[in-house]
């Protein structure tokens, strides 16, 4: 790294960790891209700057740091597991899978590794030796959280529910916030019909993750949280794909009968669909929804003038949460 102090770079840098402690990923990786064009072989910084890529799913730039890194040193394991992961990530399994078996013989003993590499083995359909490798793994490093759940995954599709809650539950005591494994948890719980905690675990796909935000702007009315809805209006917003706002029908027919009002957002494409499929007096608008990177803004500005029109809206909740509420009205979701 320069020492030259008029040089941008200790700023750049000092921009980057502030804006990543604020949690803003999009402009860390920006101060931190600004500052390789200033550094380029700066290994401290690639090193960095891998992280944050994988982390961020941005996998073309990840390759592109990892071969950076390995230019400068061909036999750094770390920027060769970099390597495999922006490959894996790219959809490029095959090849993956090979460099991941290559470098095992070289560092078998690297838990990051064998996360990835157990991993790339599950999206082959080989559940029995992804599940070998992180057993493995897990003998000398028994607390990291992306292993516990790759090892988990690999046991509940071998149909050992009772290791893969066990790996589940100590990696969401390790990381309770991590988004990624409570919807792991969520998935296997649901599948199970254990409804309480796996309903719980699934709100926790309403939190930011590094691909994806969902920002909800001018929508001034309080979420649901189960209050009576007898003579009141809900909003039930939009979110996920299409095919899941389909799936969610069933769980917004099911709550009608607990509300006074009902308007349903939906992707444009889907209005005629749910309007011939809800009843008459549930009122279908579509959502105004745009992109700005990895931020999805839903705009409510029509909420104020057109709702009235409706009938009104006093509370919203999101389509994926009305299960858990009809769970404690004592309706049991289906599977």
């Amino acid at each position: 790294m320069t020492s030259n102090h008029s040089s941008p770079l200790p700023r750049l840098m000092q921009a980057g960790m502030t804006a990543l402690q604020a949690g803003d990923l999009d402009a860390a990786l920006l101060r931190f891209g600004e500052a390789r064009r200033i550094a380029p072989t700066d290994v401290a910084l690639l090193r960095s700057l891998a992280a944050l890529y994988q982390h961020a799913a941005r996998w073309g730039e990840l390759w592109s740091v990892a071969e950076t890194g390995l230019a400068l040193h061909p036999d750094d394991a770390g920027f060769s597991i970099a390597r495999i992961a922006a490959l894996g990530g790219a959809g490029c399994t095959a090849a993956a899978l090979t460099l991941a078996q290559a470098q095992s013989r070289m560092t078998p003993d690297d838990p990051q590794l064998a996360q990835h590499h157990g991993t790339l083995l599950l999206q082959t359909g080989d559940a029995a030796t992804a599940l070998q490798i992180g057993k493995a793994a897990l003998a000398r490093h028994p607390d990291m959280p992306a292993l516990l759940g790759m090892a988990a995954e690999a046991a509940f599709r071998l149909g050992d529910h009772a290791s893969a809650r066990g790996w589940l539950d100590h990696a969401v005591t390790l990381e309770p916030q991590n988004r990624t494994l409570r919807l792991a948890r969520a998935t296997m719980l649901l599948s199970l019909g254990d409804w309480a905690p796996g309903l719980a675990d699934y709100e926790y796909r309403l939190l930011p993750d590094a691909t994806r935000e969902i920002v909800r702007r001018d929508l001034h009315i309080p979420r649901w949280q189960g209050e009576d809805l007898g003579q009141r209006g809900l909003l039930v917003v939009a979110e996920q794909g299409v095919g899941d706002q389909m799936r969610f029908l069933r769980d917004i027919l099911a709550l009608q009968p607990f509300c006074g009002r009902m308007i349903v957002e939906c992707a444009a494409r889907l209005v005629p669909l749910l309007r011939r499929s809800l009843p008459e007096g549930i009122a279908v608008v579509a959502a105004e929804e745009q992109r700005d990177g990895r931020r999805h803004v839903f705009d409510y500005g029509w909420l104020a003038s057109q709702s009235h029109a409706m009938g009104g809206a006093d509370f919203y909740i999101e389509m994926g949460s009305i299960m858990l509420r009809l769970f404690e009205r004592g309706v049991t979701p289906g599977h």
